[in-house]
Formats: C-alpha cells, sequence, structure tokens
C-alpha cells in the first residue's frame, strides 16, 4: 500500500511537472508578446583621417649622460571636417607630443623599466592631442614606430 502511495505521488509530481514545462514553453514561444524595447544603437562615427607627423625624437638623459634616443613616429586620427584645422596646428602638436614624451620619460610614467611603455605613451599623446586642437576633434593618435637606441 505504501509503495502504491509512492509511485501515485510520484506519478502526479511528474505529470504537474510536464503540465508546467508545456505551459511555460507555450507562453514564451507561441504567445504574441508585446513589443519588447529595441536595442538603441550607437551612432555611427564620424568619417576620419590621418594627419602625420614628422618622427619625435627624444633623448633619455641618465645622471651624468644621454643613455639613448627614443624615436616615436605617430599619426593622429581626426574628424574629417577638421583635418584643416588640425594640419594647421602641426607645429603646435609637434610641440605638445614632445612636451609629453619628455614629460613622460622624466616623471618615468610612460617608461617600464628601460623600456617605452606603448600604451601609457599613447594616453599622454592623446591627452596632449586633445589640449591642443580639441577632444571633439582627436579620434586616436596612432604609434606607428617606437626605437629606442642605446650610446
Amino acid at each position: 500500500m505504501v509503495k502504491a502511495l509512492i509511485v501515485l505521488v510520484l506519478g502526479v509530481l511528474l505529470l504537474g511537472g510536464a503540465g508546467f514545462g508545456g505551459w511555460f514553453v507555450y507562453q514564451k514561444y507561441f504567445v504574441a508578446h508585446q513589443d519588447e524595447p529595441k536595442k538603441v544603437e550607437p551612432p555611427p562615427k564620424p568619417p576620419t583621417s590621418f594627419v602625420r607627423l614628422a618622427p619625435l625624437v627624444v633623448p633619455m638623459i641618465g645622471p651624468s649622460r644621454v643613455e639613448q634616443f627614443v624615436t616615436v613616429v605617430v599619426a593622429v586620427e581626426v574628424v574629417q571636417e577638421k583635418q584643416p584645422m588640425v594640419q594647421a596646428n602641426q607645429p603646435r602638436l609637434t610641440d605638445a607630443f614632445l612636451t609629453a614624451i619628455y614629460g613622460g620619460i622624466g616623471d618615468k610614467s610612460i617608461l617600464s623599466g628601460p623600456l617605452v611603455n606603448i600604451p601609457a605613451l599613447k594616453d599622454k599623446l592623446i591627452e596632449a592631442a586633445g589640449k591642443i586642437v580639441g577632444k571633439d576633434a582627436v579620434q586616436d593618435v596612432l604609434v606607428q614606430a617606437v626605437t629606442q637606441r642605446n650610446l
């Protein structure tokens, strides 16, 4: 008698679970739902162009002498509408980049030991470019080459 009661309870639980599962699937896939809010896509990025700068050569000065030279080649990605303004300000950009690199080498914020830390350098250059031509004009600063020559 006890075994029959256990089998009966298990049967009722199985039928209840199957019924709930069927109802859930029916509600999820076969009943029309109100429109879910659409995902808002970010606006497309404005067209950009590149302004190349002359290579930047900076000496790394040690305690008593110049220990090495660092050469950085960069291109600035700018909004296409602002390209003439950025090209007109190339000397100011070069000055700001040299100042940022000298400062980063001086306080060792762009160095990882004796090597130049490229992501830190890139962040410094983006910040410097934003100050000169405006953060809305500069999309990115592309570091194309970094060479270090020990003396």
